[in-house]
């Protein structure tokens, strides 16, 4: 399944290769400039060349939180300065957040919605629909298709995709994560 997939930060545990099973190390992000005024690319994401400019992608994902942020989803990426991601973030003391980062120009921007934290006790699905340079961004809970967020790519050039997790908290040991399904391809 994933013989076409290399590393952006290989994790140092990975446990099995079919279904993927890691461990995200602590202090691992993507993030650009915006708000917190630093930068992190950092977090793990094992990707593939996408199929086609036209593509849809969906990922069932098995993610156990510890600490702050630690989170776990799809990752569409060109290079540092363009890229985006769809996912759950953990935050144990309220409301987590369904979100989307976009980064273009080498800043980012996120939008979210909190959810309950039982959403962990379960496997996440996620699906991105890319035509072209516009992708629409969805969290999918049993028949329900929620969209989180519609982008456009500004960069060009050979975009890949993947499964993604990482653990911003400076304090965090990292959290098991175990992608169930990734599917990626033509529409």
């Amino acid at each position: 399944m994933w013989h076409d997939s290399t590393w952006l930060n290989q994790p140092t545990k990975i446990d099995r290769q079919h279904p993927l099973k890691f461990t995200t190390e602590g202090d691992t992000d993507f993030w650009r400039n915006t708000y917190y005024q630093f930068n992190r690319m950092t977090g793990h994401a094992l990707l593939q060349p996408v199929p086609a400019p036209s593509f849809s992608c969906r990922i069932e994902v098995k993610l156990d939180p510890h600490q702050t942020y630690d989170q776990a989803g799809i990752l569409l990426y060109l290079n540092e300065e363009h890229w985006l991601k769809v996912s759950a973030e953990f935050i144990p003391d309220g409301k987590s957040h369904l979100g989307a980062v976009v980064t273009s120009f080498g800043y980012s921007d996120w939008s979210s919605r909190d959810i309950d934290n039982a959403v962990f006790d379960q496997p996440l699905t996620f699906e991105l629909v890319c035509n072209e340079q516009d992708v629409e961004l969805y969290f999918v809970d049993g028949e329900t298709k929620e969209q989180l967020r519609i982008a456009h790519l500004h960069g060009e050039g050979d975009w890949k995709v993947g499964p993604y997790a990482c653990s911003p908290n400076l304090e965090g040991q990292g959290c098991d994560v175990e992608v169930i399904a990734f599917d990626c391809r033509e529409v």
